[in-house]
């Protein structure tokens, strides 16, 4: 036999092999595993039962009893669709599911078939959960609830305790009592129309503040912000530089700073502002045991100058008292850059 015939056969006959393949793998793949196919069909199952009305409950919670979590997690997000037909077998889910996500789900789905008057109880079980992200998701649903219950708000001052930073802190957060926004004399409406300018700029000190964190975001309560408050256990620290630089490792969350001052006789002025140059990430500020304002912008703060009017809380040729609550997210944190008094004339 020639060459070319040789070829030319072997060809032909794996052209052969081939299009039995197409015709074999239009239905069925050969590497669809039996077991692989009898997922997809159940999970085809799943999806069509949830178009559905109650009928198509049987269908779910068997798939709710499968190993292969993908499933579950189908069957739960179809129960959802079917509504308040399946809501006994979302208590279920939300109670013995391995599987966070079935449990989230099962979580978001029972607080909108559930009266707000009533989420509290729901959330109550969850916040016993031991995973974080569980709790996370309850607490902030108990944060939604905070207008409609009573109830809610104590559970939030229970939560503050949680042993994790990321469920206590967001319960710290929707129970902080100042929330003012500070403002600049320059945005204050009798100097709005008025040409104001810096007539004296007064550095506050870089060294010799003192520093305390504040995991468990307590100190607003134990009113660390009053003049009289006792820093002499507090670290010693400065600004102008990152938090994390001085205390010799990494920290994301609440920290407080505290500093005092002797300022001159007071200048010829209309008034003075407080300026940050930047300070990592949102800072709220007292001074004089005052509440001044805050600067809370999220994460995008980090680099953004700021001022606040403090003209009727200063005392010229006094010592004064000045306390800052730093939240850092993510990243170096605290107060980065300078801060400074400025006396403004017309």
């Amino acid at each position: 036999m020639s060459m070319r015939k040789l070829v030319f056969g072997r060809l032909q006959y794996l052209l052969f092999l081939w299009s039995c393949v197409g015709v074999i793998g239009a239905s069925t793949p050969l590497w669809a595993s039996p077991a692989n196919l009898r997922l997809q069909q159940l999970r085809s199952e799943v999806l069509r039962a949830g178009h559905g009305d109650a009928g198509g409950l049987p269908v779910l919670v068997a798939a709710m009893k499968e190993s292969n979590a993908m499933i579950r997690r189908a069957a739960i997000r179809s129960m959802w669709q079917i509504g308040a037909p399946a809501k006994t077998e979302l208590g279920v889910a939300l109670k013995s599911d391995t599987d966070v996500l079935v449990r989230r789900t099962a979580l978001r789905a029972l607080l909108e078939l559930t009266p707000k008057t009533q989420a509290v109880d729901l959330l109550k079980l969850v916040l016993d959960d031991a995973d974080d992200n569980m709790r996370v998701a309850a607490v902030e649903a108990l944060v939604d609830l905070r207008a409609h219950s009573q109830e809610a708000i104590a559970l939030l001052e229970d939560v503050r305790k949680d042993k994790s930073p990321n469920v206590s802190r967001i319960a710290s957060q929707a129970l902080w009592p100042f929330k003012k926004d500070g403002m600049t004399l320059r945005e204050a409406p009798q100097y709005k129309d008025l040409q104001l300018s810096v007539a004296q700029t007064i550095p506050l000190p870089v060294e010799g503040w003192k520093f305390q964190v504040d995991v468990r975001q307590l100190g607003h309560r134990q009113k660390w912000f009053t003049t009289d408050f006792d820093d002499s256990a507090w670290r010693k620290i400065s600004i102008s530089r990152a938090w994390e630089e001085q205390i010799g490792q990494p920290y994301d969350g609440v920290g407080w700073y505290r500093h005092t001052f002797t300022l001159p006789e007071k200048p010829e002025q209309v008034g003075t502002d407080i300026v940050f140059e930047a300070v990592d990430e949102s800072a709220w500020i007292w001074v004089n045991g005052e509440y001044v304002g805050q600067h809370d912008v999220g994460l995008a703060g980090w680099n953004q100058r700021f001022a606040m009017d403090v003209s009727d809380l200063l005392k010229w040729g006094q010592l004064n008292q000045i306390t800052v609550r730093v939240l850092d997210r993510r990243q170096a944190g605290g107060i980065w850059k300078p801060v400074s008094l400025e006396v403004l004339k017309r």
